[in-house]
Protein backbone atom coordinates (compact mmCIF):
# COMPACT_ATOMS: atom_id res chain seq x y z
CA UNK A 1 0.00 0.00 0.00
CA UNK A 2 1.31 3.45 -0.89
CA UNK A 3 1.99 5.56 2.24
CA UNK A 4 0.66 9.05 2.71
CA UNK A 5 2.99 11.36 0.79
CA UNK A 6 2.04 14.54 2.69
CA UNK A 7 3.10 14.35 6.32
CA UNK A 8 1.51 17.72 7.12
CA UNK A 9 -2.02 16.61 6.33
CA UNK A 10 -4.55 15.29 8.83
CA UNK A 11 -5.82 12.00 7.40
CA UNK A 12 -5.12 9.31 6.58
CA UNK A 13 -1.70 8.96 8.25
CA UNK A 14 -1.05 5.26 7.97
CA UNK A 15 -2.19 2.16 6.06
CA UNK A 16 -4.24 0.88 8.99
CA UNK A 17 -6.29 4.07 9.12
CA UNK A 18 -6.93 3.84 5.38
CA UNK A 19 -7.99 0.19 5.59
CA UNK A 20 -10.35 0.91 8.46
CA UNK A 21 -11.92 3.77 6.50
CA UNK A 22 -12.45 1.53 3.48
CA UNK A 23 -13.93 -1.30 5.55
CA UNK A 24 -16.46 1.09 7.11
CA UNK A 25 -17.35 2.62 3.73
CA UNK A 26 -17.96 -0.75 2.06
CA UNK A 27 -19.99 -1.93 5.06
CA UNK A 28 -22.23 1.11 4.54
CA UNK A 29 -23.17 -0.22 1.09
CA UNK A 30 -23.62 -3.81 2.27
CA UNK A 31 -20.29 -5.26 1.18
CA UNK A 32 -18.04 -7.12 3.58
CA UNK A 33 -14.40 -6.05 3.28
CA UNK A 34 -11.54 -7.73 5.12
CA UNK A 35 -7.75 -7.64 5.06
CA UNK A 36 -6.31 -10.49 2.98
CA UNK A 37 -4.76 -13.59 4.43
CA UNK A 38 -1.09 -13.25 5.30
CA UNK A 39 -0.30 -15.69 2.51
CA UNK A 40 -1.79 -13.33 -0.12
CA UNK A 41 0.56 -10.38 -0.71
CA UNK A 42 -1.21 -9.34 -3.92
CA UNK A 43 -3.99 -7.30 -2.33
CA UNK A 44 -4.56 -4.81 0.47
CA UNK A 45 -8.25 -5.61 0.90
CA UNK A 46 -10.65 -8.36 -0.18
CA UNK A 47 -14.32 -7.68 -0.88
CA UNK A 48 -17.05 -10.30 -0.71
CA UNK A 49 -19.15 -9.51 -3.80
CA UNK A 50 -22.15 -11.86 -3.78
CA UNK A 51 -19.92 -14.67 -2.57
CA UNK A 52 -17.08 -13.94 -4.99
CA UNK A 53 -13.85 -12.46 -3.61
CA UNK A 54 -12.53 -9.28 -5.23
CA UNK A 55 -8.97 -8.22 -4.43
CA UNK A 56 -8.34 -4.49 -4.06
CA UNK A 57 -5.06 -2.59 -4.12
CA UNK A 58 -5.10 0.70 -2.22
CA UNK A 59 -3.28 3.98 -2.75
CA UNK A 60 -3.33 6.48 0.12
CA UNK A 61 -2.79 10.23 -0.05
CA UNK A 62 -4.11 13.22 1.86
CA UNK A 63 -5.40 15.09 -1.21
CA UNK A 64 -5.75 13.28 -4.53
CA UNK A 65 -4.96 15.79 -7.28
CA UNK A 66 -4.77 15.20 -11.04
CA UNK A 67 -0.98 15.55 -10.86
CA UNK A 68 -0.64 12.79 -8.27
CA UNK A 69 -3.13 10.51 -10.02
CA UNK A 70 -1.41 10.99 -13.39
CA UNK A 71 1.89 9.86 -11.85
CA UNK A 72 0.25 6.75 -10.44
CA UNK A 73 -1.35 5.95 -13.77
CA UNK A 74 2.03 6.07 -15.47
CA UNK A 75 3.24 3.31 -13.13
CA UNK A 76 1.94 -0.21 -13.95
CA UNK A 77 -0.65 -1.45 -13.38
CA UNK A 78 -2.23 1.60 -15.03
CA UNK A 79 -5.80 0.54 -14.42
CA UNK A 80 -8.00 -2.08 -12.86
CA UNK A 81 -8.60 -5.09 -15.09
CA UNK A 82 -10.65 -8.24 -15.28
CA UNK A 83 -7.59 -10.29 -14.32
CA UNK A 84 -5.99 -8.33 -11.50
CA UNK A 85 -6.91 -6.51 -8.31
CA UNK A 86 -9.11 -3.45 -8.48
CA UNK A 87 -7.41 -0.16 -7.60
CA UNK A 88 -8.84 2.18 -4.96
CA UNK A 89 -7.51 5.60 -3.97
CA UNK A 90 -8.30 6.71 -0.41
CA UNK A 91 -7.90 10.40 0.39
CA UNK A 92 -9.08 13.09 2.73
CA UNK A 93 -10.32 14.79 -0.44
CA UNK A 94 -10.37 13.71 -4.08
CA UNK A 95 -10.65 16.84 -6.22
CA UNK A 96 -12.89 16.79 -9.28
CA UNK A 97 -10.09 16.57 -11.84
CA UNK A 98 -8.61 13.56 -10.07
CA UNK A 99 -12.03 11.89 -9.91
CA UNK A 100 -12.37 12.20 -13.68
CA UNK A 101 -8.92 10.72 -14.31
CA UNK A 102 -9.56 7.83 -11.93
CA UNK A 103 -12.97 7.08 -13.45
CA UNK A 104 -11.59 7.19 -17.00
CA UNK A 105 -8.81 4.77 -16.02
CA UNK A 106 -11.03 2.28 -14.21
CA UNK A 107 -9.78 3.13 -10.73
CA UNK A 108 -12.04 3.61 -7.74
CA UNK A 109 -11.82 6.23 -5.03
CA UNK A 110 -12.96 6.86 -1.48
CA UNK A 111 -13.22 10.53 -0.57
CA UNK A 112 -13.26 10.54 3.23
CA UNK A 113 -15.68 13.46 3.19
CA UNK A 114 -18.27 10.90 2.17
CA UNK A 115 -18.18 9.42 -1.35
CA UNK A 116 -17.22 5.95 -2.60
CA UNK A 117 -16.79 4.85 -6.19
CA UNK A 118 -15.63 1.45 -7.43
CA UNK A 119 -16.38 -0.18 -10.76
CA UNK A 120 -15.08 -3.69 -11.35
CA UNK A 121 -16.45 -7.01 -12.65
CA UNK A 122 -19.53 -7.84 -10.59
CA UNK A 123 -19.71 -4.57 -8.70
CA UNK A 124 -20.49 -0.93 -9.46
CA UNK A 125 -20.60 1.55 -6.59
CA UNK A 126 -20.95 5.31 -6.96
CA UNK A 127 -22.65 6.68 -3.88
CA UNK A 128 -22.42 8.78 -0.77
CA UNK A 129 -21.19 7.05 2.38
CA UNK A 130 -20.77 8.30 5.95
CA UNK A 131 -17.92 10.79 6.21
CA UNK A 132 -14.85 9.43 7.95
CA UNK A 133 -13.42 12.84 8.77
CA UNK A 134 -14.89 16.31 8.82
CA UNK A 135 -12.65 18.78 6.96
CA UNK A 136 -14.36 21.87 5.63
CA UNK A 137 -15.64 21.28 2.15
CA UNK A 138 -14.19 23.52 -0.58
CA UNK A 139 -17.65 24.89 -1.31
CA UNK A 140 -17.80 26.15 2.30
CA UNK A 141 -14.19 27.27 2.42
CA UNK A 142 -14.71 29.40 -0.68
CA UNK A 143 -18.25 30.47 0.16
CA UNK A 144 -17.09 34.09 0.42
CA UNK A 145 -15.21 36.08 -2.21
CA UNK A 146 -12.57 37.14 0.32
CA UNK A 147 -11.30 33.57 0.72
CA UNK A 148 -10.96 33.20 -3.04
CA UNK A 149 -9.03 36.49 -3.15
CA UNK A 150 -6.72 35.30 -0.36
CA UNK A 151 -6.14 31.98 -2.12
CA UNK A 152 -5.27 33.81 -5.34
CA UNK A 153 -2.77 36.05 -3.52
CA UNK A 154 -1.11 33.07 -1.87
CA UNK A 155 -0.84 31.17 -5.15
CA UNK A 156 0.56 34.19 -6.98
CA UNK A 157 3.48 34.33 -4.50
CA UNK A 158 3.55 30.85 -2.92
CA UNK A 159 6.83 31.36 -1.04
CA UNK A 160 5.49 34.43 0.81
CA UNK A 161 3.81 33.69 4.16
CA UNK A 162 0.33 35.14 4.50
CA UNK A 163 0.36 38.36 6.51
CA UNK A 164 -3.07 39.35 7.77
CA UNK A 165 -2.42 43.08 7.64
CA UNK A 166 -0.42 42.82 4.43
CA UNK A 167 -3.23 40.97 2.67
CA UNK A 168 -5.79 43.39 4.10
CA UNK A 169 -3.91 46.31 2.52
CA UNK A 170 -3.35 44.47 -0.76
CA UNK A 171 -6.98 43.40 -1.14
CA UNK A 172 -8.61 46.46 0.47
CA UNK A 173 -10.36 44.20 2.97
CA UNK A 174 -10.70 44.40 6.73
CA UNK A 175 -8.09 42.50 8.78
CA UNK A 176 -10.91 40.53 10.45
CA UNK A 177 -12.24 39.23 7.12
CA UNK A 178 -8.72 38.29 5.98
CA UNK A 179 -8.07 36.52 9.29
CA UNK A 180 -11.30 34.53 8.93
CA UNK A 181 -10.35 33.52 5.37
CA UNK A 182 -6.85 32.41 6.35
CA UNK A 183 -8.27 30.44 9.30
CA UNK A 184 -10.74 28.71 6.98
CA UNK A 185 -7.92 27.71 4.65
CA UNK A 186 -5.84 26.48 7.58
CA UNK A 187 -8.75 24.44 8.94
CA UNK A 188 -9.05 22.81 5.52
CA UNK A 189 -5.28 22.09 5.59
CA UNK A 190 -4.73 24.28 2.53
CA UNK A 191 -2.45 26.71 4.38
CA UNK A 192 0.23 25.38 6.72
CA UNK A 193 1.35 26.54 10.16
CA UNK A 194 3.79 29.02 8.60
CA UNK A 195 0.92 30.63 6.66
CA UNK A 196 2.29 29.25 3.39
CA UNK A 197 -0.03 27.69 0.79
CA UNK A 198 -0.02 23.92 0.53
CA UNK A 199 0.55 23.24 -3.15
CA UNK A 200 -0.71 21.79 -5.39
CA UNK A 201 -3.62 21.19 -2.97
CA UNK A 202 -4.68 24.83 -2.74
CA UNK A 203 -4.51 25.26 -6.51
CA UNK A 204 -6.82 22.32 -7.22
CA UNK A 205 -9.28 23.24 -4.50
CA UNK A 206 -9.32 26.79 -5.86
CA UNK A 207 -9.88 25.37 -9.34
CA UNK A 208 -12.93 23.49 -8.03
CA UNK A 209 -14.39 26.81 -6.85
CA UNK A 210 -13.27 28.83 -9.89
CA UNK A 211 -16.44 29.32 -11.94
CA UNK A 212 -16.42 32.68 -13.72
CA UNK A 213 -19.66 33.72 -15.40
CA UNK A 214 -19.31 34.13 -19.17
CA UNK A 215 -20.93 36.13 -21.97
CA UNK A 216 -20.33 35.60 -25.70
CA UNK A 217 -19.92 38.60 -28.01
CA UNK A 218 -19.74 38.96 -31.79
CA UNK A 219 -17.66 41.81 -33.17
CA UNK A 220 -14.17 41.79 -31.69
CA UNK A 221 -12.99 43.95 -34.61
CA UNK A 222 -14.55 46.85 -32.71
CA UNK A 223 -12.04 46.31 -29.91
CA UNK A 224 -9.54 48.32 -31.96
CA UNK A 225 -11.77 51.42 -31.87
CA UNK A 226 -10.50 53.78 -29.12
CA UNK A 227 -13.98 55.22 -28.62
CA UNK A 228 -15.29 51.76 -27.77
CA UNK A 229 -12.29 50.46 -25.83
CA UNK A 230 -12.38 53.52 -23.60
CA UNK A 231 -15.98 52.89 -22.64
CA UNK A 232 -15.26 49.18 -22.10
CA UNK A 233 -12.13 49.91 -20.01
CA UNK A 234 -9.94 47.49 -21.94
CA UNK A 235 -6.78 49.46 -21.00
CA UNK A 236 -4.89 47.94 -23.92
CA UNK A 237 -2.23 50.68 -23.77
CA UNK A 238 -1.55 50.59 -20.02
CA UNK A 239 -1.10 46.92 -19.26
CA UNK A 240 1.14 47.08 -16.20
CA UNK A 241 -0.21 50.21 -14.56
CA UNK A 242 -3.95 49.57 -14.68
CA UNK A 243 -6.71 47.00 -14.50
CA UNK A 244 -8.25 45.91 -17.79
CA UNK A 245 -9.08 43.10 -20.18
CA UNK A 246 -6.78 40.07 -20.32
CA UNK A 247 -6.52 37.15 -22.73
CA UNK A 248 -6.98 33.78 -21.02
CA UNK A 249 -7.62 30.08 -21.61
CA UNK A 250 -6.16 28.20 -24.60
CA UNK A 251 -4.88 31.15 -26.64
CA UNK A 252 -3.14 32.62 -23.61
CA UNK A 253 -1.61 29.26 -22.70
CA UNK A 254 -0.28 28.93 -26.26
CA UNK A 255 1.16 32.45 -26.06
CA UNK A 256 3.03 31.42 -22.90
CA UNK A 257 4.52 28.44 -24.72
CA UNK A 258 2.23 25.73 -23.35
CA UNK A 259 1.57 22.69 -25.60
CA UNK A 260 -1.79 24.03 -26.78
CA UNK A 261 -2.22 23.63 -30.51
CA UNK A 262 -4.88 26.11 -31.60
CA UNK A 263 -5.99 27.73 -34.85
CA UNK A 264 -4.99 31.33 -35.48
CA UNK A 265 -8.65 32.27 -35.95
CA UNK A 266 -9.83 30.59 -32.75
CA UNK A 267 -12.18 32.96 -30.85
CA UNK A 268 -10.33 34.48 -27.90
CA UNK A 269 -11.37 34.34 -24.26
CA UNK A 270 -11.00 37.54 -22.25
CA UNK A 271 -11.25 38.33 -18.58
CA UNK A 272 -13.11 41.57 -17.91
CA UNK A 273 -13.11 43.43 -14.57
CA UNK A 274 -16.79 43.17 -13.65
CA UNK A 275 -20.31 42.22 -14.67
CA UNK A 276 -21.28 45.76 -15.68
CA UNK A 277 -18.49 45.90 -18.25
CA UNK A 278 -19.40 42.46 -19.59
CA UNK A 279 -23.02 43.49 -20.18
CA UNK A 280 -21.93 46.81 -21.68
CA UNK A 281 -19.65 44.88 -24.05
CA UNK A 282 -22.51 42.59 -25.07
CA UNK A 283 -24.56 45.67 -25.97
CA UNK A 284 -21.78 47.38 -27.93
CA UNK A 285 -20.21 44.33 -29.59
CA UNK A 286 -23.40 42.35 -30.14
CA UNK A 287 -24.46 38.89 -29.02
CA UNK A 288 -23.87 36.05 -31.51
CA UNK A 289 -26.88 34.23 -32.90
CA UNK A 290 -24.93 30.98 -33.28
CA UNK A 291 -21.69 29.37 -32.15
CA UNK A 292 -20.20 30.05 -35.57
CA UNK A 293 -20.84 33.76 -35.07
CA UNK A 294 -19.04 33.91 -31.71
CA UNK A 295 -16.24 36.44 -31.84
CA UNK A 296 -15.05 36.06 -28.26
CA UNK A 297 -16.10 34.86 -24.82
CA UNK A 298 -15.91 37.26 -21.90
CA UNK A 299 -15.20 35.85 -18.44
CA UNK A 300 -16.16 38.00 -15.47
CA UNK A 301 -13.12 37.99 -13.20
CA UNK A 302 -13.92 36.11 -9.95
CA UNK A 303 -11.31 38.16 -8.06
CA UNK A 304 -9.83 41.59 -8.66
CA UNK A 305 -6.26 40.29 -9.05
CA UNK A 306 -7.14 38.72 -12.41
CA UNK A 307 -7.40 42.03 -14.28
CA UNK A 308 -4.80 43.81 -12.14
CA UNK A 309 -1.90 41.39 -12.79
CA UNK A 310 -1.93 41.42 -16.59
CA UNK A 311 1.19 40.87 -18.65
CA UNK A 312 2.10 42.41 -22.01
CA UNK A 313 1.57 40.39 -25.19
CA UNK A 314 4.61 38.19 -25.77
CA UNK A 315 4.70 38.74 -29.55
CA UNK A 316 2.97 40.61 -32.35
CA UNK A 317 0.79 37.60 -33.18
CA UNK A 318 -0.78 37.56 -29.71
CA UNK A 319 -1.72 41.28 -29.71
CA UNK A 320 -3.73 41.15 -26.48
CA UNK A 321 -2.45 41.57 -22.90
CA UNK A 322 -2.26 38.21 -21.13
CA UNK A 323 -3.79 37.08 -17.86
CA UNK A 324 -1.23 35.93 -15.30
CA UNK A 325 -0.30 32.26 -15.85
CA UNK A 326 -2.00 31.31 -12.55
CA UNK A 327 -5.40 32.46 -13.82
CA UNK A 328 -4.85 30.88 -17.23
CA UNK A 329 -4.05 27.62 -15.43
CA UNK A 330 -7.22 27.86 -13.32
CA UNK A 331 -9.24 28.20 -16.54
CA UNK A 332 -7.51 25.21 -18.14
CA UNK A 333 -8.14 23.13 -15.01
CA UNK A 334 -11.88 23.38 -15.66
CA UNK A 335 -11.46 21.15 -18.73
CA UNK A 336 -10.81 17.58 -17.52
CA UNK A 337 -9.64 16.55 -20.98
CA UNK A 338 -7.55 18.81 -23.16
CA UNK A 339 -7.11 21.48 -20.49
CA UNK A 340 -5.51 19.04 -18.05
CA UNK A 341 -3.22 17.73 -20.79
CA UNK A 342 -2.01 21.26 -21.48
CA UNK A 343 -1.42 21.89 -17.77
CA UNK A 344 0.53 18.68 -17.38
CA UNK A 345 3.00 19.70 -20.07
CA UNK A 346 3.18 23.41 -19.29
CA UNK A 347 6.16 24.96 -17.56
CA UNK A 348 5.29 28.64 -16.94
CA UNK A 349 7.74 31.54 -17.38
CA UNK A 350 10.79 31.52 -15.11
CA UNK A 351 9.42 34.24 -12.83
CA UNK A 352 6.25 32.25 -12.10
CA UNK A 353 6.16 29.36 -9.62
CA UNK A 354 4.31 26.31 -10.92
CA UNK A 355 1.63 25.57 -8.34
CA UNK A 356 -0.38 22.92 -10.25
Amino acid sequence: MTPNIYDHRAVPTDPRTALDAAIVAFAAVGINATPPAASDPQADLVLDVHGTPLAVNIKVVATATPEIVAKWLRTPPVASSDHGPACLVIADRVVSGARQLLTDSGWGWLDLRGHLRLSSPGVHIDTKVPATSQPMRPSRVFAGKVTLEVAASLLLVPDRPASIRGLARELSRSPSSISAAVSALQNAQLVDDRHLPVVPDLFWETADAWRPATIAVSRIDLLHDPAITGVLRTAWDDVVGSSGWALTDTLAAAAYGAPAGVRADYPPDFYVPDEAIAHRAATMLGVPTSEAARGATLHIAPVRQVCATRRPARDAATRWPLAHPLFVALDLAADPGRGREILDGWTPPADVTRVW
